[in-house]
């Protein structure tokens, strides 16, 4: 009994953010891949988890904001093109960074909730540009369907037919980042390098 607790201590010390994450994730993968394949609108209406709920909210709309600011941000070089996708840019950009600072400092927490919330931007991005070609989903401050940031990306690119290519492609990254969160512990060990010292003098 002793023996299993032993082993079963450490094993829960190092992976409990990431079993954590193992649902939190498939809550998110569940819910875009439902909206990408059957109904985009579940994008905004989808009914998650009673406690998920208020974590996806808070995500979701800091998500968002950080979009919009991407949108400012960019449109300050001057070219439409940039300005339009600088929302995307800027909510992947966003976590990645956080990412990485967490990472080299080896905030092994701070790193996993990096990437499961870069993975979720990605997903929240492929679940937009597969509303490319209807524009059914709503956009903020009610603007026009020809505001819709992907319908003007994919168009500038000539790949509008392609939309939902491109949607399974984000969804993917999505998803392989996700994946990765779960299992970044796993990379953390094999950083960690053992010396031993004999100090016998």
């Amino acid at each position: 009994m002793n023996t299993l607790k032993e082993k079963a201590l450490p094993f829960l010390k190092t992976y409990w953010f990431s079993i954590i994450l193992i649902f939190w994730s498939w809550f998110i993968v569940k819910q875009f891949y439902m909206t990408i394949e059957y109904n985009i609108l579940l994008a905004v209406s989808y009914k998650h988890v009673f406690g998920f709920s208020m974590i996806y909210f808070v995500m979701d709309n800091l998500t968002l904001i950080i979009h919009e600011a991407g949108h400012t941000i960019f449109g300050i070089f001057g070219w439409r093109f940039l300005t339009v996708l600088g929302g995307t840019i800027l909510q992947i950009l966003i976590p990645f960074v956080l990412f990485i600072v967490s990472w080299r400092g080896r905030k092994i927490f701070v790193s996993q909730a990096s990437l499961y919330w870069l993975g979720f931007a990605w997903l929240d991005s492929a679940a937009y540009c597969a509303d490319a070609y209807t524009q059914d989903l709503p956009l903020i401050g009610n603007l026009p369907k020809s505001s819709h940031d992907f319908l003007n990306i994919l168009s500038d690119l000539n790949i509008l037919n392609h939309y939902m290519t491109v949607a399974w492609v984000m969804f993917s990254i999505g998803f392989l980042i996700l994946l990765t969160g779960i299992l970044l512990p796993l990379f953390k060990s094999q950083r960690t390098k053992y010396v031993d010292l004999d100090l016998k003098l």
